[in-house]
């Protein structure tokens, strides 16, 4: 029991700015092992997401609590995934060859590509949390969260490491996901699903889905691989795509009724 409980604190550990017992180990070994539980972490995300959503709306309403909302899991998650979704678009935008665009992807600086994507991420997250009734974007805070991480931890199951030196900090490139770890990560990512209609639990799927094998192509295509950039990139994708096709699917099907 204990080996489970430190293998989960150890994926949030990695995944968030949370305190951590001493006894947690946070070595790329440990992390590389606990990734099975990166979507149960995202689900604990989307927990305290939709939580401060709820009772920050009771008191400043809903666009300015959804504004909060966003900028305080900022700080919980540390800009992690953040980083990665504007470091893809520097690197991809910016270089020509495999080794510019990995180059470019390191360096710490931000540019152009990188800033147009951060804010244009976070004004989608705004207006779609903001168009949706209170009840379902808490829930789709729980869901895409959830499930934006689960996607993102199977890229490296479909694609190899793109960089060929060691000093990086993306410990998946060592621990090959096991077929059960990969159960593990699914159920956690699927199960805030059961709070939605099945129509749109399947159609959001399927949304993930396609979003899934079209990020996938587009790594092969510039990189040949995948970098704990992408993997970051890819959660902020997913998440962006699953509250898109929500507001869609409220204006064309309310799921309040």
């Amino acid at each position: 029991m204990k080996r489970h409980l430190g293998a989960i604190l150890a994926a949030a550990s990695f995944l968030t700015r949370l305190p951590m017992p001493a006894w947690v180990a946070k070595d790329s070994a440990a992390i590389a092992q606990s990734s099975r539980w990166f979507a149960l972490v995202g689900l604990l995300i989307g927990l305290i997401a939709a939580t401060l959503l709820y009772i920050l709306t009771t008191v400043m309403g809903q666009a300015l609590a959804v504004v909060m909302t966003l900028v305080l899991i900022i700080v919980l998650t540390g800009a992690f995934h953040e980083d990665g979704l504007a470091d893809l678009c520097d690197g991809f935008g910016g270089g020509w060859e495999k080794s510019r665009k990995l180059a470019i992807m390191k360096d710490s600086q931000i540019g152009a590509y990188g800033v147009l994507a951060l804010v244009s991420a976070f004004a989608i997250k705004v207006t779609a949390l903001i168009q949706l009734p209170l009840d379902i974007a808490c829930i789709s805070l729980i869901a895409c969260h959830a499930g934006s991480r689960a996607i993102a931890g199977l890229v490296a199951v479909y694609l190899p490491y793109a960089r060929e030196d060691s000093n990086n900090k993306t410990p998946q490139k060592d621990a090959p996901l096991p077929f059960s770890n990969r159960i593990i990560l699914c159920v956690s990512g699927i199960l805030p699903l059961l709070l939605l209609p099945i129509s749109c639990a399947l159609m959001l799927l399927a949304v993930w889905l396609t979003t899934f094998i079209g990020l996938i192509k587009l790594m092969q295509r510039h990189i040949q691989g995948y970098t704990g950039d992408t993997l970051g990139a890819t959660q902020q994708i997913i998440e962006i795509a699953g509250l898109i096709f929500l507001v869609i699917y409220y204006f064309q099907s309310p799921i309040s009724n």
